[in-house]
């Protein structure tokens, strides 16, 4: 449940190019956002394909584990775009998670030589994201190097705080998502207390949790059950925020199955979400 919730929030980043990212990676920027779907027994979907400023063809995966054929999924795309576009892509894929990466980024045959440029996001220095006027920037800064510190999520929260409430709570469950991948939720619910951010946290578990205070140790079971039914909650929320981006206001059966769903369901349908072409298809059983 946790690596859907981590890779259906970075792909949401995604959304829009993450400009000083795409710079700090290729050193150009996004000049238009390529919408690529391939048809297939399984579908394809690349998380980010970008024209740059200079004419390159660039794409970008996010990885949150370590899987062994990343290789053979980065020529398939590889293949596809080349097919469609007429020139060879620039390929990323950019690791966000917890281990150590470990990707293995090239394929060795007798008629076969491919490769892909893999980068652990750790490696990159936070400040060039943190100094973006792009927000998804600014969120991806946590996962970098020095990004984690009390300074930079001061940064983080004062660039969320003038946002609508709406778009506060959405980009505040965000980063309360990949806080999960450096151990430092507690940390951004410590600063989010000191900012006072005025949000509707009636309706989002997440920012529940950053002003609920401790409860008596004497009971732990219930707690424990009250944080899982709240994370069912939270993931039920970004769900919904993801699929009226994607296909515009919920008619009320949507809405009243994700307001019933359990826990295996809402997984379900967000991976479902990746690769959907319309919203009955995103919730099929």
């Amino acid at each position: 449940m946790a690596a859907m919730r981590y890779d259906t929030t970075l792909k949401t980043l995604f959304q829009a190019p993450p400009q000083q990212l795409l710079h700090m990676l290729v050193g150009s920027q996004a000049s238009s956002l390529l919408t690529v779907e391939y048809p297939s027994v399984r579908m394809r979907r690349p998380d980010l394909v970008v024209r740059l400023t200079d004419g390159r063809l660039h794409h970008l995966e996010l990885q949150s584990d370590n899987e062994a054929p990343m290789p053979w999924r980065m020529l398939e795309y590889y293949s596809l775009l080349y097919q469609t576009y007429g020139q060879p892509p620039v390929q990323h894929v950019l690791y966000v998670g917890a281990a150590p990466m470990t990707l293995v980024t090239e394929i060795y045959h007798a008629t076969l030589l491919y490769t892909y440029t893999a980068l652990d996001i750790r490696t990159l220095d936070s400040q060039p994201l943190l100094q973006s006027p792009i927000l998804e920037d600014n969120l991806l800064a946590l996962l970098c190097q020095g990004g984690s510190t009390r300074t930079a999520v001061q940064h983080i929260l004062a660039r969320i705080a003038p946002l609508t409430e709406t778009a506060r709570s959405d980009a505040l469950t965000a980063l309360l998502i990949l806080a999960g991948l450096r151990h430092v939720q507690p940390l951004i619910r410590e600063e989010a207390k000191h900012m006072a951010l005025t949000l509707d946290r009636q309706h989002n578990a997440f920012l529940q949790e950053i002003f609920e205070e401790g409860r008596e140790a004497g009971r732990e079971e219930g707690r424990e059950a009250g944080r899982e039914a709240g994370r069912q909650v939270g993931e039920s929320t970004l769900l919904r925020r993801l699929l009226e981006s994607r296909f515009g206001p919920l008619p009320p059966w949507a809405a009243q199955q994700l307001s019933t769903a359990d826990t295996e369901a809402l997984e379900r349908w967000g991976l479902q979400l990746l690769t959907a072409g319309s919203l009955a298809e995103a919730l099929r059983a």
